[in-house]
């Protein structure tokens, strides 16, 4: 099908440095035919997921391999090290509604777009995860503009997980043997760009958000470790800021978001560290901060 190739890990999320590299057709197949142990894993996961038991759901995750299937680096996961773009990009849709809502949605993403390389469920079958065929970028930014290209379009479809622009988030092993793939695939080349905001009339003088995000900008770029009480304490002040008018909350979460993204430690689990940004900025609304003058 093709010789693109990326890395793969351990399976604890934390564990940044990869075991070696695996072609795209071989990880396919992986998907699609695992060895027996892997199986009774998965099987156990989906259970667990039944069950309600997140605890053991995550615990049995870390038996399985993970994989990179955006960039290749060199060293240590981070930003700082991608050494280059594979021209794949991940889509994830979590938590759906059934197993056969996630089976026919499945269907339903590789059907209507040809730039879908493969299609499949994912560890719990309640999810849907796919990769999609984009040029070879040489930037984050320029892998985010292709990836907000196609949040514009599938971001109105349930469990659309943004978590996916961070290009080098790692991707858990699945298996489904169903899986979909096509070898006659394109390539989504289509590119977000900011609308360029109106000017701004001289009156409105008494905007800060500029100076919000140097506060909180530089309060995450000081986490190197232990990063929730650090950035709780920073989201909380943001949320304050937002209460007291100076920074719209939505803008403030898209903000805080983008600087998680760009952090290397927080970037490691980004998810995580992001639902504890919204809960502390709403927290924060509710206590005004206001600038000292």
């Amino acid at each position: 099908m093709s010789e693109i190739s990326f890395q793969y890990y351990p399976g604890e999320i934390t564990a940044s440095k990869p075991l070696g590299e695996i072609s795209l057709d071989r990880f396919l197949s992986s998907t699609k035919y695992p060895k027996k142990k892997i199986a009774d894993t998965f099987a156990a996961i989906q259970k667990a997921q039944e069950a309600g038991d997140m605890g053991l759901k995550n615990e049995l995750k870390t038996g399985l391999f993970s994989f990179t299937p955006c960039v290749y680096v060199q060293g240590s996961r981070k930003y700082e090290n991608i050494k280059n773009w594979t021209g794949l990009l991940a889509l994830d849709f979590d938590k759906l509604p059934s197993t056969t809502y996630a089976k026919e949605w499945k269907q339903e993403l590789f059907n209507k777009n040809k730039w879908v390389v493969a299609s499949w469920l994912s560890p719990s079958r309640y999810g849907v995860r796919a990769l999609v065929k984009i040029p070879v970028v040489h930037s984050v930014g320029e892998f985010k503009e292709h990836f907000h290209a196609l949040q514009n379009e599938l971001a109105v479809y349930r469990g659309w997980d943004r978590a996916p622009q961070n290009c080098i988030l790692p991707m858990f092993l699945s298996y489904d043997p169903e899986l979909l793939q096509r070898t006659d695939y394109t390539e989504w080349t289509k590119r977000y760009t900011p609308p360029i905001p109106p000017p701004i009339t001289q009156y409105i003088i008494t905007d800060k958000s500029n100076q919000v995000k140097g506060i909180i900008e530089s309060m995450i770029d000081k986490i190197v470790d232990s990063g929730h009480p650090q950035l709780r304490a920073a989201a909380y002040l943001l949320g304050g800021y937002s209460g007291a008018g100076y920074i719209d909350s939505g803008f403030a979460l898209q903000m805080l978001e983008n600087m998680i993204d760009r952090n290397a430690y927080l970037s490691q689990k980004a998810r995580v560290y992001k639902g504890t940004a919204a809960t502390m900025i709403k927290k924060g609304m509710l206590q005004p901060v206001f600038l000292q003058y």
